[in-house]
């Protein structure tokens, strides 16, 4: 039991490392986060099975949740900081949306000659 426990402490503390560089490239892929998300959730419900109680853990086996746990406070923080640069983004696209909707009504033409009628 405790050997399996150790193994998906093993795999996990993996799985967490591949989604922190996932997360830290510039251009990685969202999906490829959910699949390494997914991953960890499993290994999490299979450790949740073994009904090891904290008091049980060795020293070692707390250690290596030690180490998860701050990976996932530097995931945290990094996957936060890309959530507002998107979110920024995405203000900024709906803001030249907003601009260009405001000169494209249909209004009157004066042969090539532009009339602002600017919202």
């Amino acid at each position: 039991m405790e050997k399996m426990l150790d193994t998906l402490l093993e795999q996990l503390f993996e799985a967490t490392n591949r989604l922190e560089q996932a997360v830290v490239q510039q251009d990685s892929d969202v999906d490829e986060w959910l699949e390494i998300l997914n991953e960890r959730e499993a290994l999490i419900a299979q450790m949740k099975d073994t009904n090891i109680v904290n008091e049980a853990l060795t020293t070692g086996q707390r250690q290596r949740l030690s180490l998860i746990d701050e990976v996932n406070q530097r995931l945290l923080a990094a996957m936060d900081s890309r959530k507002q640069g998107v979110q920024k983004q995405l203000n900024n696209v709906q803001r030249s949306k907003l601009a260009m909707n405001s000169y494209y009504d249909m209004g009157p033409s004066g042969y090539g000659a532009f009339f602002d009628r600017k919202k």
